[in-house]
């Protein structure tokens, strides 16, 4: 069976690592294997035109995205509107987890909460661009977030987008594209 990853698998499977499946990628699995992967919500099933190699690559594979709120049902939210739409998800619940998560899977984009606890967005966004691998610090963010003046803070922040919270799901995919392609 096909299925494309949406969240990286949190533990081995009858011993089994799991950790070289890659969020945003299609693989093909077993039947029993495959079934604990949905079941977990670790991925999702694929049509067989998605899974064809001769189905160009780049229409299959999504980008990866790094949803930072310490807010579960924002993060689930925000997850659920990605991955919906054919993006990779990986969450966190506070800055200090999001920059382990950074460094781990080096997404294409951050959506990033400002007020979290452990490590909040501006910690966060000042430890990522001091890391020494230079993509990592690249990654470019964009703030979701209920802060008032929080264009002054995109802007203090070189965040590359603004979604202000209560969001719309068409809001935030717009923001996201417009992210993208820069």
């Amino acid at each position: 069976m096909h299925v494309r990853i949406c969240r990286r698998p949190e533990r081995p499977i009858d011993g089994m690592s799991v950790e070289h499946f890659r969020v945003g990628f299609v693989y093909d699995l077993g039947p029993q294997l495959a079934s604990v992967f949905l079941a977990e919500r670790w991925a999702e099933p694929v049509g067989a035109r998605e899974s064809d190699p001769t189905y160009p690559a780049s229409d299959r594979l999504s980008a990866l995205i790094l949803v930072v709120d310490d807010d579960i049902d924002v993060r689930k939210l925000t997850a659920s509107v990605l991955t919906c739409n054919g993006y990779g998800v990986i969450e966190a619940c506070h800055g200090r987890e999001g920059i382990a998560r950074l460094v781990q899977d080096t997404p294409d984009l951050v959506m990033l909460d400002l007020n979290m606890p452990v490590m909040d967005g501006w910690q966060f966004r000042a430890e990522q661009q001091q890391l020494p691998d230079g993509r990592s610090a690249s990654i470019p963010v964009v703030l979701v977030t209920a802060v008032d003046g929080a264009g002054a803070e995109m802007a203090r922040l070189k965040a590359v987008g603004l979604v202000e919270k209560p969001f719309d799901s068409d809001g935030l995919l717009c923001v996201i594209k417009t992210a993208l392609r820069r």
